[in-house]
């Protein structure tokens, strides 16, 4: 830069050459002249260290008689020095170069020595000392910006944040390189005008985007928003940036500037997230929750264009027992394959979704008649009739349908769903294997067994079960020798509950267990009472029913036991009945189970022997003492010939087996002939007693 001034006098010319200030004829030098030197030093742009020789230079060539040096010292010695004008010795002057670093250090010193300084002379050395105070600020706060700017590029690099500053006037976006790099292009690679940004993003995107920004023009409202861009490589990259318009002095739109970072992963963590929250990790399928809001849209479409659509409610017939017998990975493979055939033997837009366990609903939208539904329901049980391999096994499965279809324009998902579930249940009822279409009537059954398990928790707390007892007598003597607890429900409005009324809700919600601990300590404490009482029935034994959920406890035995001990009963004289169907639902695992209650000293017995389809090879390894023939056998005893064919048959089998057996169900005195002819030793039915509450036996004991 070269800066050429004229002074007044025109014998003198003052120039700068690069960093040098030349003066002229220095013996025409004044105050003026001097001024118009400082000046021009101070209009040099070169680096600081030529500035100051420039300003030595300028003091020898203003001032021969002097010395000038400058010093960029750390100063900490005259960090407490606040007077622009150091005494150094005799004939010396200095001037502080006061710039701070941010330790609060000085950084300089201009120092001039020499004889006759004058007032003016002092004047000139300060003001060339403020002139290299402000070049040291400057390249101070050029430093400053270069380190800032530095930073922030590496800022950029790391956090993938870059930045844009828009002029509106000139057309001009200047770019940081990493929002180059962010748009997947070298930096400085194209003039990034406004027109070449818009032809990066996706074309959905470039409408939207340019909407996003026309409103912020006229509004010179902030703006944040998400754009797609591709990649010259081809890649689809997902961008959020944030930005404002900075207006004019006139208050009108002159830039944008704002930032971009690249969210592409962070949309693909959000995206698995809730991928992961709405759908099953085993199938893949819908869950619970993604199903509940498609219903619900559903429903809605249904509101407003009157078609109407199905939900099919589906469970696996039987699925426990794959789990029990082949291990829950083999059970997990079912439900994937059954899954697979779901979804595809559904129709396109049909949504299949696991909704837990075993179970399986499907949305069909848009049918013209229900009759499709059922249709659809039909094909499902096609597709999963077909055998599913499972490692070396083949396995043939089955499923159980409930059908729901909306049937008032006020129905919401969770009744949708209550309906085809009800409507499952139903088919389970009925046999499973098959579909079953809800009626109201299911509704009502259905709030009916709700209601009932309400209050049966509620007897259990407040007393309201009574057990019932029905006498065991020998046949041959006529003498009574047990009774069987039966447990009843003395119902508030209802009166007394056979047990028909109750137990299947108390199997499935679990109340069985406590119920039948409740009913095994009532009947074991009464026997002992009736062994105190009537000391001529010492021998009479107790039976007490097991459900098949007790069955499937682990510590089922030690919570007998503890019942045992705590009642005193005999353990001898107790005898535990299980059905032959809960016998033989998990074989090897009812053995354990017999063989641990078999270590507490009771009696074991098979009751409905005959309708459970046991297999020899495990009863003759069970630990049972009694084989009770069924009802439905000994009801026809005296008129059906195969009846009696069975019973002997069973009467035979206990005997080679090691075991005695028992008739229930006894209401004939020709039924009665018939076990005693076939030498059935025990029975027990109406034609003897009627199951009685304990006080009524009193009586009864003290008699016999």
């Amino acid at each position: 830069m070269v800066v050429s001034e004229t002074l007044d006098d025109p014998w003198i010319k003052i120039k700068t050459r690069g960093a040098r200030v030349v003066v002229r004829d220095r013996r025409a030098v004044g105050r003026a002249a001097r001024a118009e030197a400082v000046t021009a030093l101070a209009l040099l742009r070169a680096p600081v260290q030529e500035v100051l020789d420039a300003a030595v230079q300028l003091l020898a060539d203003l001032l021969p008689q002097v010395r000038a040096a400058v010093h960029l010292v750390d100063g900490a010695a005259m960090r407490e020095r606040s007077v622009p004008e150091v005494p150094l010795a005799r004939d010396h002057l200095g001037v502080l170069l006061v710039l701070q670093d941010d330790d609060g250090r000085a950084l300089g010193l201009l120092e001039v020595q020499g004889a006759d300084l004058g007032a003016e002379d002092h004047a000139l050395v300060r003001q060339i000392g403020d002139v290299l105070q402000a070049v040291l600020v400057r390249e101070q706060e050029l430093r400053l910006a270069r380190d800032n700017e530095r930073r922030l590029v590496e800022a950029q690099r790391i956090s993938h944040v870059g930045s844009y500053d828009f002029e509106l006037a000139t057309n001009t976006n200047r770019w940081s390189d990493q929002l180059y790099r962010i748009y997947g292009r070298e930096p400085q690679s194209f003039e990034a005008t406004y027109e070449m940004f818009l032809s990066l993003l996706h074309p959905d995107d470039r409408e939207r985007v340019l909407a996003v920004h026309e409103h912020a023009l006229a509004t010179l409202e902030p703006y944040e928003m998400e754009e797609r861009v591709i990649w010259p490589d081809g890649q689809l990259r997902v961008l959020a940036s944030w930005g404002e318009v900075v207006p004019d002095a006139d208050g009108k739109p002159a830039r944008m500037v704002g930032i971009c970072w690249d969210i592409t992963e962070r949309r693909a963590i959000e995206e698995q997230l809730v991928r992961e929250a709405l759908h099953d990790r085993l199938t893949g399928l819908p869950n619970r929750a993604l199903l509940m809001d498609r219903v619900t849209q559903a429903l809605g479409a249904v509101r407003r264009h009157g078609r109407t659509l199905a939900v099919l409610f589906i469970d696996v017939d039987r699925f426990k027992v794959i789990n029990d017998s082949l291990g829950h990975d083999a059970g997990d493979e079912v439900l994937v394959q059954v899954a697979r055939r779901l979804q595809d033997t559904m129709r396109p837009g049909d949504t299949v979704s696991r909704f837990g366990g075993d179970e399986f609903v499907v949305l069909c939208e848009d049918l013209d008649h229900p009759a499709q539904a059922l249709a659809l329901a039909t094909r499902v049980q096609e597709a999963i009739a077909a055998p599913v391999v499972v490692g070396e096994a083949e396995l043939v499965i089955t499923v159980s349908t409930g059908i729901a279809l909306p049937s008032t324009p006020a129905d919401d998902a969770g009744a949708l769903l209550r309906d085809a579930d009800s409507a499952m249940y139903r088919a389970k009822h009925d046999g499973r294997a098959r579909s079953v279409l809800f009626a109201e009537a299911m509704r009502i059954e259905a709030m009916d067994r709700l209601d009932t398990e309400t209050q049966l928790r509620r007897a259990l707390s407040e007393d309201q079960l009574r057990v019932h007892y029905q006498p065991l007598l020998d046949l041959a003597t006529g003498a009574l020798v047990g009774m069987e607890a039966l447990v009843r429900w003395e119902h508030p409005t209802r009166g007394l509950v056979l047990p028909t009324g109750f137990i299947a809700i108390a199997e499935e919600t679990g109340l069985v267990v406590p119920l039948g601990e409740w009913v095994l300590e009532r009947a074991c404490e009464q026997l002992v009472s009736w062994h105190r009482d009537h000391p001529q029935h010492r021998g009479l034994s107790m039976a007490v029913n097991l459900s098949g959920v007790q069955i499937q406890r682990p510590d089922l035995a030690a919570r007998i036991g503890a019942i045992l001990r705590r009642t005193g009963v005999d353990p001898a004289a107790v005898e535990l009945e299980i059905t032959e169907t809960v016998l033989m639902r998990d074989a090897e695992g009812t053995l354990a189970v017999l063989q641990d209650l078999k270590a507490l000293g009771v009696r074991l017995s098979v009751d409905d022997f005959g309708t459970g389809y046991s297999s020899l090879s495990y009863l003759k390894r069970f630990p049972v003492d009694t084989l009770k023939i069924d009802r439905s056998f000994v009801d026809g005893l005296g008129r059906e010939a195969e009846d009696c064919a069975i019973v002997e048959a069973i009467q035979g089998l206990a005997a080679s087996l090691g075991m005695t057996t028992s008739a229930e169900g006894v209401e004939e005195t020709v039924q009665l002939e018939v076990l005693r002819r076939l030498g059935c030793p025990r029975a027990q039915g109406y034609l003897f007693s009627r199951p009685k509450p304990a006080e009524e036996l009193d009586e009864v004991l003290e008699l016999s």
